[in-house]
């Protein structure tokens, strides 16, 4: 274990050689802070989006515009960006639970 925080590790014992070499047997305890902050994930929750908006806001787009005289690179990045922008708007997020997330309904 590598750590900088000694505080993390607890309880260390040096025990004998391990066989013939001089590398010795290290057993430690790895102390667990219970108050660490909540992680906050937060996850694209499909149950409430708007594909109508997405569609409006994407239809919307003048593409031609945006992707003349552009590079195949240039294009592929202005397209993820306006496609990440439509998603924010019409997709909400919401909080994951638990350490696997939510099961998709079809996949139970």
């Amino acid at each position: 274990m590598v750590t900088k925080a000694s505080e993390l590790i607890g309880d260390v014992k040096i025990g004998g050689s391990l066989g013939c070499s001089d590398h010795a047997l290290v057993e430690f305890t790895v102390l667990r802070d219970m108050g660490q902050a909540k992680s906050k994930v937060r996850t694209w929750s499909f149950r409430k989006e708007n594909f109508q908006l997405f569609k409006e806001l994407v239809s919307r787009t003048p593409w031609e515009t945006a992707l003349r005289d552009k590079g195949a690179e240039q294009s592929w990045q202005i397209f993820k960006d306006i496609f990440h922008r439509t998603q924010e708007l019409s997709i909400p997020k919401c909080k994951k639970s638990g350490k696997q997330g939510k099961r998709l309904e079809w996949l139970s």
